[in-house]
């Protein structure tokens, strides 16, 4: 948390402007069915689904690859805006971070996967900078091509990357709020569908396409609350 006294209000000309998000995790195969893993969310987003290989979960409809299914706890007046974005999933091949391995290639992206016995100097030594603590998950540009005796570990970013350049919303949410039926907080408001999309081999069509498991989707929706916004 920045300790800086920055602008605490951001004015706009919508009554009760209110900003969601979320974060998940891509994983089709995943046995709780629902085609995700580790949500986490500003406790607005009731579910998100995508398409699953494992028995559909109940309330998944299961939809084709490359389709995202939010579903809020509450409706809104208006979607006023909608932004996707993602963390580039990891190779799945370890590499050993000792020095007499020097598997690393100094100026590219890595990424710890595991501590192991390596220490906070020999992280620093390999690029860590020296004010980050070492954790899984902490990327870092390699200064070293091994360091010290430990066991850490650390990976690559995937080469093909997430696959998908663009996260875009299908139809119209704001005819998407539910009907009589709603009570408000109960996971039945409004429902939004994105899509997915990545370049063909020529690149100039977009395609309907599974972002890569692992991949690290982030959405945050700015939502009108009220019937007098703008």
């Amino acid at each position: 948390m920045s300790n800086r006294r920055d602008i605490q209000f951001t004015f706009n000309p919508h009554n009760k402007a209110t900003i969601l998000d979320c974060s998940f995790i891509v994983d089709h195969s995943n046995g709780n069915g629902l085609g995700i893993r580790s949500l986490k969310n500003s406790g607005r987003i009731a579910n998100v689904y995508m398409n699953t290989s494992a028995t559909p979960a109940a309330g998944n409809p299961n939809p084709q690859a490359g389709i995202i299914v939010v579903q809020l706890q509450d409706n809104y007046n208006r979607l006023l805006s909608a932004f996707g974005g993602r963390v580039v999933p990891l190779s799945g091949s370890n590499l050993n971070v000792d020095a007499s391995d020097a598997a690393l290639t100094i100026g590219n992206a890595y990424v710890i996967t595991s501590l192991g016995t390596s220490t906070a100097a020999d992280w620093v030594a390999l690029g860590v900078p020296a004010n980050i603590t070492p954790a899984v998950g902490v990327a870092f540009i390699a200064a070293a091509t091994g360091a010290g005796t430990g066991t850490g570990h650390v990976q690559v970013p995937a080469s093909t990357g997430s696959g998908i350049f663009s996260i875009e919303a299908l139809g119209d949410a704001n005819l998407a709020n539910s009907n009589g039926a709603y009570t408000l907080g109960n996971s039945n408001g409004m429902q939004l569908i994105l899509a997915c999309y990545k370049a063909n081999g020529t690149g100039s069509t977009p395609l309907l396409a599974a972002p890569a498991d692992g991949t690290v989707i982030s959405l945050v929706l700015y939502m009108n609350n009220s019937a007098q916004g703008v």
